[in-house]
């Protein structure tokens, strides 16, 4: 059906969704049918009632629906979402995301013009609770903020995008799920922040023949909080990108190539990526001897994100193979169905 279902997805928001909710329920529109999905993650504070008070006082053409997902994960929120969703475009609004007055009409017509669009993503704004770091404007990306594309162009194609108030259709989370895809990310959950779920969207959504664009027209203020701002946070955000690292990889791979890697290796596939990467770490260990604790040091933030990837391949060992084997599998599916749809 023709409209946007937004979609929020919460953990313990309830401080953070009234301005959020204030930003999509004052949303221009010029008569396209949407709504507004909250999605309460396991959380343990009153983000449930916050939600409904504010959307029930909202004014009557608001639709909105209200779920609890149990299992933690922000992939898992985000299904849940989508399965009871009304409408063709998905846009995934974080609780900390305030759109401009104009974001979902801009999301509607780009997708109703440009049918090869598979996802969508635009242009965070960062606001912070308290000061501003030093070293914020070089990570920015790392939080969901700044420029997605190196075009001056109002729309560019590009390879990803942040989850951050992207807009997804709807029939690609359909043709993965009647090919069975399951997700090899389950993102972040609570204090975890392993991530990458935004990035292997991306990959899949390539595979099924899709593009990626970026809209700088697209505009949203996302909110630092203080909780978040400091070089402790950026070193255990790193640490995730460590370890999502092996599955984008994979993902990346298997995009431009149809068969798995390390067939003629003398040992296991696993082993020998470890060892390599362990000479790597070690190589930048006199970059960063005495200096771990030193903010604004990049090189103590690619020490991270390497103990991150050590520990994930370590954890997977044999089934390191595996990841690789279960996305060949995806490839050869979703040709099947494309082949099945002619």
């Amino acid at each position: 059906m023709k409209g946007i279902s937004i979609i929020v997805c919460c953990y313990n928001s309830a401080k953070r969704l009234p301005e959020t909710l204030d930003h999509l329920i004052n949303q221009v529109n010029s008569g396209f049918d949407w709504e507004i999905i909250i999605v309460d993650n396991a959380s343990i504070d009153d983000t449930n009632k916050v939600a409904s008070d504010i959307l029930s006082s909202a004014f009557p053409s608001t639709k909105f629906k209200i779920f609890i997902e149990p299992v933690a994960g922000l992939s898992n929120a985000r299904r849940k979402g989508y399965l009871n969703s009304k409408y063709d475009y998905l846009l995934f609004c974080d609780d900390d995301n305030w759109l401009n007055e104009n974001y979902v009409q801009i999301a509607f017509d780009t997708l109703e013009k440009s049918e090869n669009i598979g996802i969508l993503g635009g242009f965070g704004e960062a606001v912070f609770e308290k000061k501003k770091p030093e070293w914020f404007d070089t990570y920015q990306l790392n939080f969901a903020v700044g420029v997605q594309s190196s075009s001056l162009s109002e729309l560019s194609k590009t390879e990803t995008v942040y989850g951050a108030g992207f807009i997804v259709r709807k029939k690609i989370f359909q043709k993965l799920d009647s090919i069975g895809f399951q997700s090899l990310l389950s993102d972040r959950k609570g204090t975890d922040l392993m991530s990458g779920g935004d990035t292997e969207i991306c990959y899949v959504t390539k595979y099924l023949g899709y593009e990626i664009y970026y809209s700088n027209r697209l505009r949203f203020k996302h909110l630092m909080p203080e909780g978040r701002m400091n070089w402790q946070y950026l070193k255990q955000l790193h640490y995730g990108f460590g370890r999502s690292r092996l599955y984008l990889q994979a993902y990346k791979h298997m995009e431009a190539m149809n068969e798995i890697p390390g067939a003629n290796l003398r040992y296991p596939f696993w082993f020998d990526k470890y060892i390599h990467q362990l000479k790597e770490l070690i190589s930048l260990i006199p970059n960063i001897l005495f200096k771990l604790n030193e903010i604004g040091n990049d090189n103590v933030l690619k020490y991270h994100a390497m103990r991150g990837e050590l520990y994930e391949l370590r954890r997977l060992r044999s089934k390191y193979r595996k990841i690789f084997e279960e996305i060949l599998t995806l490839k050869i599916d979703i040709t099947l169905g494309k082949l099945n749809n002619e």
